[in-house]
């Protein structure tokens, strides 16, 4: 399955630099984000994008630490978690059990982003659930922290006397006294994986408020979602839906104003544009390409225009080229291919 993230995390992420005096517009730079990305509503990164984006926003971890540490009460985990993925934290705070609110975490984390993921093993006592980050280098454990703090809370809200222990990769840090307060344990470090461990009894703990009507709309919502995302196509797939939009809306010329377009409502360059295109095996011909046969193939078989006003809404030179084209690469001139899928050749205007 292909990598992606939500772009609510970097969005989230440069906002919170910002406010911290950090010039974010490098950072966007040296990760190939483009503000229509990181606004887009629902929006995602790759997994590429996302990996740099990490590495390069780094540096400033000890600002993230500084929050999550000293000013974000535990109380409020939830509540910043909510704000951000709404349908995935809403279905977790309505389920029948913990273990049942940390199962929905984990298995519909797609929500959030698949480059990070969950063994989880058990014994008679205890569930051991280990975080696997394929971004982070070995032996760090800042990811891990996140995903356990969240963990850790939503089990609280079911079982507010819950014990838990939390071993984590690498060093000591400074901080090590402030973990041990947040999760209530004392944090092993030096381990060879980041691993949490909740006790059965404590998952099998029922919610004292379960809306079973309203859990049962959630899950469909959420399946819903977790079945799109899945079948999320990358970046092309955006640039693809752009052209598409442009034209509808007649603002295409030939294939370089195409590109200037692309470029001015993504706020990036061209070469940045073709380089995440190449990252996807594909090029701007390629897609314009397939946008250009879709739409014909479309307008074809859905509309009334005439087999000329689809070509001039295509932005081609002429109806002969059209018609060559069009044969070319669906194997039929435009009006047989309008006769084979609409029925209705004699009712269309030619």
């Amino acid at each position: 399955m292909r990598k992606h993230v939500s772009n609510t995390i970097a969005r989230t992420t440069l906002a919170f630099l910002r406010e911290s005096g950090v010039d974010t517009r490098a950072i966007q730079a040296r990760c190939q984000l483009s503000q229509y990305e990181l606004d887009k509503p629902d929006g995602r990164i790759t997994g590429r994008q996302h990996q740099r984006f990490i590495q390069t926003v780094s540096s400033f971890d000890f600002l993230w630490r500084e929050r999550m540490l000293h000013t974000e009460a535990p109380d409020r985990i939830i509540d910043g978690a909510y704000a951000l993925f709404p349908e995935l934290v809403g279905f977790c705070l309505n389920q029948p059990t913990a273990g049942e609110a940390v199962n929905s975490y984990i298995h519909n984390r797609i929500i959030i982003g698949n480059c990070d993921d969950y063994r989880l093993q058990g014994d008679g006592e205890h569930l051991f659930i280990t975080y696997l980050d394929e971004l982070n280098a070995p032996g760090q454990s800042q990811s891990a922290i996140g995903n356990f703090m969240m963990l850790r809370e939503l089990v609280r809200l079911y079982a507010p006397r819950a014990q838990l222990t939390v071993s984590l990769c690498g060093e000591v840090g400074p901080e090590h006294k402030a973990l041990d307060d947040l999760f209530g344990c004392h944090c092993q470090f030096g381990q060879p994986a980041n691993v949490l461990g909740l006790r059965h009894a404590d998952l099998a703990l029922s919610a004292e408020t379960h809306l079973p009507l309203l859990h049962r709309q959630q899950r469909q919502q959420i399946a819903q979602r977790v079945r799109a995302l899945q079948q999320e196509q990358g970046f092309a797939a955006m640039v693809a839906s752009l052209l598409g939009e442009a034209l509808c809306n007649e603002k295409m010329g030939d294939e370089s104003s195409c590109l200037d377009h692309l470029c001015a409502v993504m706020n990036m360059s061209r070469w940045t544009l073709n380089t995440r295109l190449q990252q996807e095996g594909q090029t701007f011909s390629k897609v314009l390409l397939r946008v250009r046969i879709e739409q014909a193939c479309a307008l074809l078989a859905d509309s009334r225009m005439s087999v000329q006003e689809i070509s001039d809404l295509l932005r081609f030179s002429s109806l002969s080229v059209f018609s060559r084209f069009f044969s070319t690469h669906l194997g039929a001139s435009p009006r047989h291919y309008r006769q084979l899928r609409a029925g209705r050749g004699s009712e269309a205007k030619v």
